[in-house]
């Protein structure tokens, strides 16, 4: 059960603007350790009793959302939400906020890979330059989308060096080949670019948990029972290829990445939380 809102909070509890940039399993667990208390699940329950009695601020668009306009959900990572972005797109739109403002980017060039979704819908109408897009197999689905392109994140069309941000959330998990994805946005990201994104993300592991693969003939092969995900291009859902662990940064670096981290995120201001380990961890790769 999640805690009633008027317990009284700690002051470190009423006001949390936490944010860490964290390299390693080592550095995450140190994280933990030196802020137990913060997230201890009853702490993270109030303050997440606490957003839906007060409401919060939806970074880009700055808009001050309403507690009777937030949704609690079935836990604080997906939850939080109000017009279907959740607590975890809200740590995503915030990191993206704070490039933005700190680059002077009045007209950012910013490539999504997602064109349905609410998040898409938010970004296409701030930014003119922005892109989405959604990857099917179907010639059918293709024609229904269009005129939202169909993009393989293993091979993007764009041109190098095209975009200022690349946003992928709840999406490497569902590539076959992660490694060729990351080495394709780091291709069409300018110098100096961010990628900011989540994937389910195994915390407490060194190396991801492999599913399933593409052999050299394009079959599919299962090394476990078969997972899926919930996709707008598809009803019964997409599959899960991996969930990565930690080498997830030296696999970005590997790629071409000048720096790669998580950044590890609270704001009781923007109304992001997770349950579990109390803040959402954002994919964050600077080219």
């Amino acid at each position: 059960s999640k805690p009633d809102a008027d317990k009284p909070l700690s002051r470190l509890e009423a006001l949390v603007e936490l944010s860490i940039d964290i390299r390693s399993l080592a550095e995450f667990r140190a994280a933990l350790d030196n802020h137990h208390d913060l997230l201890a699940a009853d702490a993270v329950n109030r303050l997440g009793a606490r957003i839906l009695a007060t409401g919060c601020r939806e970074p880009l668009t700055d808009r001050r959302i309403l507690p009777f306009e937030l949704e609690p959900g079935s836990g604080w990572r997906e939850g939080l939400a109000s017009g279907g972005l959740s607590s975890r797109v809200r740590g995503v739109m915030r990191c993206m906020e704070q490039v933005i403002v700190d680059q002077g980017l009045t007209s950012p060039r910013i490539y999504a890979a997602e064109g349905l979704t609410a998040f898409a819908l938010t970004m296409r109408g701030l930014y003119p330059r922005f892109l989405g897009s959604e990857f099917t197999t179907s010639p059918e689905r293709m024609q229904w989308m269009y005129p939202i392109p169909c993009e393989d994140l293993q091979a993007l069309s764009m041109p190098d060096d095209s975009f200022d941000l690349v946003s992928t959330n709840e999406v490497l998990e569902h590539v076959p080949d992660i490694d060729k994805a990351l080495k394709e946005m780091h291709r069409v990201l300018k110098s100096g670019g961010w990628h900011f994104g989540t994937v389910p993300f195994l915390f407490f592991e060194e190396t991801g948990q492999v599913r399933a693969a593409l052999n050299a003939h394009g079959s599919l092969i299962h090394h476990m029972e078969p997972q899926y995900h919930g996709d707008p291009m598809n009803e019964g859902g997409v599959l899960v290829f991996e969930l990565p662990g930690w080498d997830l940064i030296t696999r970005a670096r590997a790629a071409g990445f000048r720096d790669a981290f998580m950044r590890f995120t609270i704001s009781t201001e923007h109304g992001v939380l997770s349950e579990h380990i109390g803040g959402v961890l954002v994919f964050c790769c600077q080219k």
